[in-house]
């Protein structure tokens, strides 16, 4: 994975004031319905997508409706993002901000305001070799002195049309760049030749995250023809809708040590899966044809324990194929540079008994990339260290309010649910709940 993410941090969008949320390798935001999870995620999803849409669809999400806030705590903030992490050889911070489109006369709205980036080497090989592509003698270099990086501006904006960038790994952003409402600064600084943080600015334009509706129903997800958009035979690339099938034969055949493990993590998950298979049927009509039109249909076989033959994986529970859909995309992810798998509700149609191996077994499959879940469950809450848990706690403002339990009140925490002969999962679900909820407690309990 050449690109770590650290920390997200978003606001501005639906009933999301500020969020923030140190990523572990598995984050789990907790949350009554429709408090505001699914929110974080789609923020994310579209704040990723902005970094490489067009000017033209750039102003058109500024003025997505169903995103715009209308919380009257709300009115007129603007949208802000920014990411943290590790890539090509930097810890970095990059963010960005705009305004939303408005009706109100006398604003201007739907335009770029802001945008940073903040870096320093993670080592001083880096920070050396950077210098010394740059032209800049030993002594210029500091001599051989070793010192702790410490980060600097390699890009500042304030405004619709001002952006200034560090022309030199020792200069201060002194370089101006030509943006406008629609343009990121990011855009600019990636069309330049000699850039030399310019490993940096491919790896945020790369950036790739990817957003799972284990709430949609699995039928169909894994029977598919042949995917559309492409003349290779296999492809272990990110499977789109419909083409869990298509990637698991393509795994058994490209990666036949990753589809081993696959297939064994599954039938451990489930014991009344006594066998998986993929297949493939050709239905083409061989021709002499410039182009034969590929007409394959993709599906998994699967052998249950108390069956006499193999059948389709459509005729399985839910919660099975909701499994195997899961543990392929978190595997899937982890094989193309994903840096953030999200997933809605990962222990839907899920049996709590079950819950926990899978949170562990996709931590495994998923690798470097980092997996943020949603949830109303209280089960989950049981499977997760604090750490990894942000929990949607009541807000006077009727604002979406993610918080973990401070580390010194862990041991609290768990006096208070056994005082109440409840588990800690429900006690903290109450708490939730608690509209009249005392502010002063969450504060003392609790920390963004």
């Amino acid at each position: 994975m050449s690109n770590v993410i650290r920390n997200i941090r978003i606001g501005g969008i639906t009933n999301i004031a500020e969020v923030s949320v140190p990523l572990e390798a598995l984050t789990a935001l907790v949350a009554p319905n429709n408090y505001g999870k699914s929110n974080v995620l789609q923020g994310v999803e579209f704040a990723v997508r902005f970094l490489t849409a067009t000017p033209q669809e750039r102003r058109g999400m500024m003025a997505q409706r169903k995103l715009i806030p209308i919380n009257q705590s709300m009115d007129n903030r603007p949208f802000e993002f920014e990411i943290s992490g590790t890539a090509a050889g930097y810890d970095y911070e990059y963010g960005y901000r705009f305004e939303w489109a408005t009706t109100k006369e006398g604003l201007t709205g739907q335009r770029i305001t802001g945008e940073w980036l903040r870096a320093k080497g993670t080592d001083e090989p880096t920070l050396e070799r950077m210098q010394s592509q740059a032209g800049l003698s030993f002594a210029e270099r500091g001599g051989g002195r070793r010192s702790q990086p410490k980060y600097r501006s390699l890009l500042k904006r304030e405004g619709e049309t001002e952006a200034l960038m560090a022309p030199t790994p020792t200069s201060r952003c002194s370089k101006p760049l030509a943006v406008d409402g629609v343009t990121l600064a990011l855009d600019r600084l990636g069309a330049l030749d000699k850039l030399f943080f310019a490993a940096l600015v491919r790896e945020l334009q790369g950036l790739s995250v990817q957003r799972v509706n284990t709430l949609d129903n699995p039928d169909g997800i894994f029977s598919t023809p042949y995917p559309q958009g492409g003349t290779e035979l296999y492809s272990t690339a990110m499977p789109r809708s419909g083409e869990t099938g298509y990637f698991i034969n393509s795994l058994r055949r490209l990666a036949p040590e990753r589809y081993e493990l696959l297939r064994s993590t599954l039938l451990q998950l489930i014991p009344d899966i006594e066998d998986f298979e993929p297949v493939q049927v050709d239905l083409s009509e061989r021709a002499d044809v410039p182009f034969q039109m590929p007409n394959t249909y993709y599906d998994i076989r699967v052998k249950e324990r108390h069956n006499n033959q193999y059948t389709s994986i459509n005729s399985v529970s839910t919660g099975c194929k909701k499994i195997l859909w899961v543990l392929t995309m978190a595997m899937a992810a982890s094989m193309n540079g994903v840096a953030l798998l999200m997933f809605e509700e990962l222990e839907n149609s899920v049996h709590p008994r079950l819950l926990q191996s899978l949170l562990q077994v996709v931590d495994v499959l998923a690798g470097d990339t980092k997996v943020m879940t949603t949830s109303h469950s209280p089960f989950l809450v049981k499977y997760l260290r604090p750490e990894r848990i942000y929990l949607g706690l009541p807000s006077p403002e009727g604002v979406a309010d993610f918080r973990t339990i401070r580390p010194s009140k862990v041991k609290k925490v768990l006096q208070l649910a056994s005082g109440e002969d409840t588990s800690v999962g429900e006690y903290l679900f109450e708490m939730m709940l608690d509209a009249e909820a005392d502010q002063e407690m969450l504060d003392e309990y609790f920390v963004r």
